[in-house]
């Protein structure tokens, strides 16, 4: 398995062609205070997989702060296509984040892994934005 892309991004979509369409790529979170209620934001991966790795695998997500301590996980079963060509499989995957609530500034990242495999690391920084005294 190879990691093509992992971003986070304002917006991302699949299209009919099964095309995908990322805008708003970024890596921080400017805030004035703590905590952090970022509205929307979407986890988007494209993973490159060949025919020997067709099958059911465990997916999961979790972001983990500064410290290593967990802040959430998700797990979802995928199921991988076995090639009808013997190309190998994209694996497009698009994670809608609402509300997400970052208690601290300092650095995140989101660890995706496949088969408790370390897979992807996306790195997020919150940052405090000072503004100026009026």
């Amino acid at each position: 398995m190879k990691t093509r892309i992992a971003v986070l991004a304002d917006y991302a979509s699949l299209s009919l062609e099964h095309k995908l369409n990322i805008m708003g790529i970024f890596t921080t979170i400017n805030a004035a205070q703590i905590p952090v209620v970022h509205p929307q934001m979407k986890l988007v991966t494209q993973f490159e997989l060949d025919a020997s790795e067709a099958g059911q695998h465990q997916m999961r997500i979790t972001l983990v702060d500064d410290d290593g301590h967990e802040q959430f996980t998700i797990a979802a079963l995928v199921n991988i296509q076995h090639p009808h060509d013997g190309r190998p499989v994209l694996m497009n995957q698009i994670f809608d984040l609402a509300s997400l609530s970052f208690p601290t500034f300092g650095n995140y990242e989101f660890r995706i892994l496949l088969d408790d495999e370390i897979a992807a690391e996306v790195p997020l920084t919150v940052a405090h934005l000072h503004l100026p005294k009026a």
